[in-house]
């Protein structure tokens, strides 16, 4: 069985999840209705050994109360801006992505990681010309919310940013 990519790592991961729910907390003390749910898996697909996976981007699983939840934010709101904040250590990237809806002041702030090590097929799509997309999941059922990535750089690793 493979390791769990956190691990080694839990307190980097920890300090991700504390900023992005900070983040929302800014967000709600500027009168936003902001939402942030932790991850309980981030997988980058395709994953090392996928041999037809039509999906590029990040698979994030979420409890079935904060998928629900997920679920009306966007029925509701239609984010329209989106940011991201990276960090990198150990060969993981650390990500706070934080889609917007101006509109209705609600922001979801998504704490997400992968491992550089398994995301060599998805990186490689996407510099390739695949468009990236998170794509978020309750551990039951096939319902997904997908985000797409018009510009992912944000995502990548520093090494493919020039942040190296």
């Amino acid at each position: 069985m493979e390791e769990h990519p956190l691990a080694d790592d839990d307190d980097a991961w920890t300090t991700v999840i504390e900023e992005s729910r900070a983040t929302a907390e800014e967000y709600r003390n500027r009168g936003w209705t902001a939402f942030a749910p932790v991850p309980g898996d981030v997988v980058p697909v395709p994953a090392p050994g996928d041999s037809a996976d039509e999906k590029v981007g990040l698979d994030v699983l979420l409890s079935g109360e904060e998928f629900d939840r997920l679920t009306e934010l966007v029925e509701a709101d239609g984010f329209d801006e989106f940011e991201a904040f990276r960090a990198h250590e150990n060969g993981i990237v650390y990500l706070t992505l934080v889609f917007r809806s101006t509109a209705t002041e609600t922001a979801l702030c998504l704490p997400l990681y992968y491992r550089v090590a398994e995301a060599d097929r998805m990186l490689g799509r996407v510099r390739a010309g695949d468009a990236m997309t998170t794509y978020v999941h309750a551990l039951s059922g096939d319902e997904r919310i997908e985000f797409d990535h018009e510009d992912p750089t944000p995502l990548f690793p520093p090494q493919d940013t020039g942040d190296a």
